[in-house]
């Protein structure tokens, strides 16, 4: 690898910068701190949704989509995957798929599916 190439590489890597939306020029520790703020935010509209009178399937669909976001701050900016390369993405979005295809086809199926071996293995 060529010296240009390696100082390419170096600078994308070190290019920690936030989006204008959350970061206004202050220091990155500023960023996580409005990204943690944003998070506990979204832990209280959890719990409230979870004390309204709401049916069960509002319920799971406001939960499931605020645990959603929250997974996307987490991902993006505690674990760093918006300054990763795309590739980095790609591979992280691989278990998530086999998760909920593992979720759905075998934990909303039928309660009792995996109940003992013979009935897992169709006998």
């Amino acid at each position: 690898m060529s010296e240009e190439e390696q100082e390419t590489e170096n600078e994308h890597h070190d290019d920690h910068s936030f989006p204008g939306w959350l970061h206004s020029g202050e220091s990155p520790i500023q960023g996580f701190l409005k990204v943690f703020a944003w998070l506990v935010f979204f832990t209280i509209i959890e719990v409230l949704a979870i004390l309204q009178e709401f049916s069960f399937e509002v319920t799971m669909v406001i939960l499931f989509g605020i645990a959603a976001v929250k997974v996307w701050f987490i991902g993006s900016f505690f674990m760093h995957m918006i300054w990763d390369p795309p590739l980095v993405n790609r591979t992280a979005a691989v278990p998530i798929f086999f998760l909920a295809v593992l979720f759905l086809a075998v934990g909303l199926t039928s309660p009792g599916a995996v109940d003992d071996l013979r009935t897992i293995c169709g006998l």
